[in-house]
């Protein structure tokens, strides 16, 4: 009887070996103590700051966060043509979004689906079934992951006023406090906020803005949760409405 139960340890041993925690791959051992093994699947997300361009002619910005929450921004000359915003899933380097949606610049509301593949901090490439010019034809767009989303943003990195480029026909300025608290103006549309560092202590600061103005296209008194993000000296502020009818992305340097 000791040689059957001096097998089965040998099994077992096997079997815990090579399907056990933190492993890439799941394994089975079969009764002759055959190994079989196969690839765990990756769900990791393209997360990160990606900078390229739409098939259209349009620069591309896209924040990944930690989170699947996504915001990609698409801009002529600074100017804001649209966004589209949501949450990702992937596997193997594929991922997608069921319900995305797009506010563009005069605040028309369309959704869609998206789906890309992406290679970790290097390319990610994407096709939208919304395109604004005209919202009937699917966007491609491609990004190069920028590594300035790795280091720390804090809040004395933004202190100060910062101003949109000439290139940008509404003017929009923002002034942050050593607090974390910010003001300023879009257009006719005010707002004031505050901001942090993103707990991860990725390139991110997370922020809310309450819009102080009729003329804001959220009213006012309504508040956003938004994303600040610098890179090359360019401040980029980007958010929606909890319930996505409305939008804010603002671009500034100083």
């Amino acid at each position: 009887m000791k040689l059957p139960s001096k097998i089965t340890l040998l099994a077992l041993a096997s079997l815990a070996a090579c399907g056990g925690g933190g492993s890439d791959e799941t394994c089975t051992t079969s009764g002759d103590l055959q190994k079989t093994c196969i690839a765990k699947p990756s769900h990791s997300i393209p997360e990160g700051i990606w900078f390229g361009a739409t098939t259209t002619g349009l620069a591309a910005q896209t924040i990944v966060l930690e989170t699947g929450q996504y915001f990609s921004v698409y801009t002529l000359s600074g100017n804001l043509a649209w966004l589209t915003e949501g949450i990702v899933t992937a596997t193997d380097g594929a991922f997608s979004d069921p319900a995305t949606v797009a506010v563009d610049y005069a605040g028309a509301i369309i959704a869609g689906t998206l789906a890309g593949n992406f290679t970790a901090k290097s390319t990610l490439a994407a096709t939208t079934s919304i395109n604004t010019t005209p919202n009937t034809t699917a966007l491609s767009f491609n990004g190069n992951y920028n590594s300035t989303y790795d280091t720390p943003l804090a809040i004395s990195d933004v202190l100060g006023t910062w101003n949109n480029p000439m290139t940008i026909a509404t003017t929009a300025t923002v002034t942050f406090s050593s607090d974390g608290s910010a003001t300023g103006a879009q257009g006719a549309c005010t707002f004031t906020g505050s901001f942090r560092p993103r707990a991860t202590g990725k390139h991110i600061l997370d922020g809310t803005l309450t819009f102080t103005d009729a003329s804001c296209a959220t009213g006012n008194g309504v508040a956003m949760p938004v994303e600040a993000t610098v890179v090359n000296n360019q401040l980029s502020i980007v958010g929606v409405t909890p319930q996505r009818s409305t939008a804010f992305y603002l671009a500034a340097t100083r």
